[in-house]
């Protein structure tokens, strides 16, 4: 589905992103974890195609995949919350009931561009889904949401990968989140790949920074719990 070969993006003298090998599979679920400026989202711009790499290659196979791509900010359309979410629908998608399960039904009408941040990236997952892309790249997808909508909208997220083999990679801040939708975990680093490996793993990484980073993360989550 994804390979990434010998990639390098430099931005400035100070930061280098530099993945030698990546290999997702079709279907896989692959939570992005590191800390802020580590590479997460520039990695995801580079899969996207929104920037290029300055060497290496990165290959999407089929080449015609389609991509749903979802940044931090995310982008709304001028209009109601159901003609953005309907922008980009699929003939067989059920977008009302999409609009439903994202806990948009009453918001339908509404101008989105006076929505709140978390309501904003419903909307922005909702067009997503809608699209039913075979991959998406969701850069902190949920971040502004409050624990149960957001759990809500991650059940409605997995459900939308495992029924429809939907290639998923997203980069989060919450070990909650990344347990509860990931198949692979990637941890990064000031631009480098520490670790790339099965969720289960997620307690016992296998590096020093791993180690370091995600025992740090989790008592991060508990204090903010």
């Amino acid at each position: 589905m994804i390979k990434i070969n010998n990639v390098e993006k430099k931005f400035s003298s100070d930061f280098l992103l530099k993945t030698n090998e990546l290999y997702i599979k079709r279907g896989e679920r692959v939570a992005l974890i590191g800390a802020n400026g580590s590479g997460k989202s520039t990695l995801l711009k580079l899969i996207a195609g929104i920037i290029t790499p300055d060497s290496g290659c990165i290959e999407i196979t089929p080449s015609t995949t389609k991509i749903g791509y979802e940044p931090q900010a995310p982008y709304i359309f001028k209009g109601s919350v159901e003609k953005n979410i309907r922008i980009a629908a699929d003939s067989s998608a059920d977008t009302d009931a999409i609009i439903k399960e994202c806990g948009l039904e009453k918001l339908r009408k509404k101008d989105a561009r006076l929505l709140s941040g978390g309501e904003k990236q419903r909307v922005c997952l909702a067009r997503m889904l809608s699209g039913e892309y075979p991959l998406l790249l969701l850069d902190e997808p949920l971040s502004a949401a409050d624990i149960e909508t957001s759990e809500k909208t991650e059940d409605l997220l997995l459900r939308h990968c495992e029924i429809n083999n939907t290639t998923l990679l997203f980069s989060t801040h919450l070990p909650s989140q990344a347990l509860r939708l990931a198949t692979k975990i990637l941890i990064m680093n000031n631009g480098r790949t520490e670790e790339f490996s099965d969720i289960e793993k997620i307690g016992a990484p296998e590096s020093a920074f791993g180690k370091r980073f995600i025992s740090q993360w989790k008592i991060q989550e508990n204090n903010n719990a």
